[in-house]
């Protein structure tokens, strides 16, 4: 489903529409005399109707209910309890039980009728006393039972949130200079390497002596952008290192940061915190069409070098912030995608569950993400490790539930929480129109659809009433459920047009919502035993004078100021952990999701709050931090393995060596379409998601309606085939939630469901056999075997470039001959396929794939 309303703030657009609409406002409540009127209290229970819900009603709930939906006995089926006029009124998993003066809204009143469920379910009540729950419905439900009025009382108290404030990372960062070195030690080139050298020599380790050149612009080029460098890079690079290791080194280190690679090999590490997907995942596993734009603003970001701390600020809360053109505008509401894009369990029916759920999952990646804290722990109870009270957890959720999220899925019979997109304020591209005569069609196929399934429904209603009988009734609601979808699918495709087939623009976003709601804190997290209600606020022991928030806002704008202010303790501090984390393959705290009281301690505490105040005062650019930790001398030092320092320190905390590690399976894959010569560098229009549309996912295929010349269908796209067939970079690859592509899949690409900090690296034999018989590997092995023969004529020359491109050095002797040996004893009819085969056999060597 899609909302055609533009946003609540447009900045040029919609200006004029907003004057007209204000004006309207003041005019009414100029000429009604009701501005400000504050909605009536609700009507009070007067003594007849209090006598007769206590004598009609109530002994029948009791009698007839309470054994199963009530706190005495033990059981909330259903999640509903009736025992409460505010869990009646609420109602469980499937709406409220009671809507007053609404009898075809009221479950209980269908229920007790036996329409649909049957309860109770031991036999039907006597008419009389379901006249009586009529009479009680439409005289308005009056219900003289006070709400539970619950007050949780924290154990964490004051005197524990200020002590906790004593712990490390719940204190400013400051700067404090390196221990001196012991010593007329010339080996620290930069602050890095002295506070690296103290820690060193207080454990009695000395570093590693430098790496070769050639291992060191791999690293470089492999960390930056994610691709191997070309055979000229490489001797272009060995001939300045020999002159000058450091300006060598500065040289390519600044071509690398601006390229629009870079953006592409950062950008995805953010995805992979972002829980960045293109689909709901779950039960009911549906598409997200326009999750692609978050994935494109991203990328964009990282290359324009956006401070992180505006970075934030636009996914947090970019529609609340001042902007002065309509693509500035859009830009941030696209950013506030960072909320939208997480799970979705579309299938719960209870629609406040729902709710609550997406707000425990908003809350969990902003605290995980930004601070580094994980205050999801508190909403059933007190955080059992950090002085994070639960109450801490729901004035949290106060702001969010007073934002509106839209995330675009279509409605479907296992979706009954479909959700809206948002209408961006500029044109959509023209590629995506379509004629007359296509939006003609769809409309056709719509009202083909609605048509058949009121026949199908009326087929149905008449073999559940018993009118009629049929063996194949079974097919037949199934061929409901499906057209039933197909109906959902054809509506969200046609909303994203006008009339005259010309694409809308939509994106993922949140808006805030008016009137703001503070959220009331829930025993153990349960939605029927609601407690106090909680003022909207931040986590308190991250700071003494915690901002407040205004009044009709939903404190997003608040929340997002505070969190990249520099009196933060946290958020330089997790960001610098992360870039350090993807350059050594380990963070200086090495639970990058947690920096609190269970998470690692760091290993250089000093270096980090160096690190953090640096990032800050450098205007928050990611770009200079990254320039200023690879232009160290400890970035470059070897991977040579020392048995007497491993003894001492096993785990290399302290950094004496270079921990060699294997590349992420992004870096696999587009090495692989590097060296053979077929990586497309250009960036592709939307995504695969985004054109085919709302679709389900099944094992791995899109399924959606379509409409094609000889009339309506089913499309299925297998998104294995087409990351097979696809030669551009990784991260424009469809990311559907359960089924990422093999070829990432085997590599532990990050699940997509959660925030990943740090991906695992695992070493299995499907790695292996992925290398021997994935047709992806053997197509890009003949292009590169291709290359070979085209670039060079001898032999001993097509042997040393393959080298050259897959491990970015030189073949030693003994390999050149092994290859020579190979080729000679290999049985093919032409040269190019027994290159293919040594290409293969290097590409399946652990060299190509680890990084030294």
């Amino acid at each position: 489903m899609t909302d055609h309303h533009a946003p609540i703030r447009q900045p040029v657009m919609y200006r004029q529409r907003q004057i007209i609409r204000v004006l309207q406002a003041f005019m009414l409540l100029f000429f009604t005399g009701v501005a400000m009127a504050a909605p009536p209290p609700p009507p009070e229970v007067t003594e007849a109707e209090s006598r007769f819900f206590e004598t009609k009603i109530r002994p029948q709930l009791v009698k007839h209910c309470f054994g199963c939906h009530s706190a005495k006995s033990g059981k909330i089926r259903g999640g509903l309890r009736l025992d409460t006029k505010l869990g009646t009124l609420r109602g469980g998993n499937t709406g409220p039980a009671v809507v007053p003066n609404s009898l075809d809204k009221s479950l209980l009143w269908e229920s007790i009728n036996y329409e649909d469920l049957e309860m109770p379910p031991r036999g039907e009540l006597p008419a009389n006393v379901i006249a009586d729950f009529r009479k009680w419905i439409e005289m308005g439900a009056p219900d003289p039972r006070a709400n539970e009025k619950l007050e949780i009382r924290s154990k964490i108290t004051r005197k524990d949130i200020e002590e906790g404030r004593r712990f490390w990372s719940f204190q400013p960062p400051k700067i404090k200079k390196p221990n001196a070195i012991s010593g007329q030690n010339t080996w620290a080139m930069t602050e890095i390497d002295k506070y690296v050298l103290a820690v060193l020599q207080e454990y009695k380790l000395t570093p590693a002596k430098d790496a070769d050149p050639d291992t060191v612009l791999r690293r470089l080029w492999l960390d930056l952008v994610g691709l191997p460098p070309t055979p000229d890079q490489i001797i272009q690079f060995s001939r300045k290192w020999k002159l000058n290791p450091q300006k060598a080194m500065e040289s390519v280190v600044d071509s690398l940061l601006k390229s629009e690679r870079f953006g592409e090999r950062w950008g995805r590490h953010w995805l992979d915190v972002a829980r960045y997907a293109e689909s709901s995942g779950k039960e009911q596993n549906l598409t997200f069409p326009h999750a692609w734009r978050y994935r494109d603003y991203v990328i964009d970001s990282f290359n324009e070098d956006k401070p992180y701390d505006r970075f934030i600020l636009e996914q947090i809360a970019g529609d609340l912030l001042p902007v002065e053109t309509d693509e500035q505008w859009a830009e941030n509401l696209v950013a506030t995608g960072f909320l939208a894009i997480g799970t979705k369990t579309l299938v719960e029916r209870n629609k406040r569950q729902f709710q609550l759920d997406v707000i425990d999952e908003q809350i969990d990646v902003t605290t995980r993400v930004v601070l580094g804290l994980s205050v999801a722990c508190a909403r059933c109870h007190d955080h059992k490790f950090d002085p994070i009270p639960q109450s801490d957890y729901y004035a949290m959720a106060g702001i969010f539930e007073s934002t509106k999220t839209y995330y675009g899925t279509h409605a479907t019979r296992q979706n009954p929480n479909a959700g809206r997109l948002l209408h961006l304020p500029i044109d959509g591209d023209a590629r995506n129109n379509l004629t007359k005569q296509q939006m003609a069609a769809l409309r056709k196929q719509l009202d083909e659809k609605r048509a058949a399934m009121q026949k199908l429904q009326s087929v149905v209603r008449k073999i559940r009433s018993g009118e009629t009988t049929d063996s194949n009734s079974k097919n037949l609601i199934g061929q409901s459920i499906r057209t039933r979808m197909e109906i959902g699918v054809l509506q969200s495709r046609i909303a994203t047009y006008d009339e005259n087939g010309k694409a809308h623009t939509f994106c993922m976003a949140t808006q805030d919502l008016k009137p703001s709601i503070d959220a009331n804190l829930l025993v153990r997290g349960q939605l029927d035993k609601p407690a106090q209600k909680v003022p909207r606020g931040f986590p308190q022991v991250l700071s003494k004078g915690l901002p407040e928030i205004k009044p009709n806002t939903s404190g997003r704008l608040e929340l997002a100021h505070w969190m990249t202010d520099k009196s933060n303790p946290l958020i330089a501090r997790v960001m610098v952990n992360r870039v350090w984390l993807h350059l050594f393959g380990e963070g200086l705290v090495r639970t990058p999701e947690d920096f609190g009281f269970m998470g690692k301690p760091p290993s250089h505490l000093e270096l980090l709050d160096y690190l953090a105040i640096r990032f800050m005062n450098a205007g928050w650019s990611v770009k200079k931090l990254i320039r200023h930790i690879v232009l160290s001398r400890v970035y470059r030092i070897d991977s040579k393995f020392d048995a007497a320092k491993f003894k001492k320190d096993p785990e290399n905390k302290y950094l004496w060596r270079r921990s060699p590690r294997r590349l992420d399976a992004e870096v696999i894959r587009d090495s692989m379409l590097s060296i053979s010569g077929q990586l497309d560098g250009k960036r592709p229009h939307e995504s695969l998601v985004a054109r085919v549309g709302p679709a389900a996912i099944r094992n791995g295929v899109l399924v959606t309606s379509t409409v094609t010349r000889n009339g309506s269908g089913t499309q299925r796209t297998t998104i294995e085939q087409v990351a097979e067939s696809a030669r551009y970079r990784s991260v424009y690859l469809p990311v559907l939630r359960d089924y990422p592509p093999r070829a990432l899949e085997l590599f532990d690409f990050a699940e997509s469901s959660m925030v990943i900090g740090k991906r695992d690296s695992s070493n299995t034999p499907d790695q292996g056999l992925f290398f021997m018989n994935n047709p992806f590997v053997i197509a890009q092995c003949d292009a590169m075997a291709q290359r070979l023969v085209k670039e060079k004529r001898q032999l001993s020359d097509q042997i040393a470039l393959a080298f050259q491109l897959a491990y970015s050095r030189k073949a030693t002797t003994a390999e050149t001959k092994a290859a020579q040996q190979f080729i000679r004893e290999f049985d093919a009819r032409t040269r190019t396929q027994q290159l293919s085969a040594l290409c293969q056999a290097i590409i399946a060597a652990a060299e190509f794939r680890y990084l030294n």
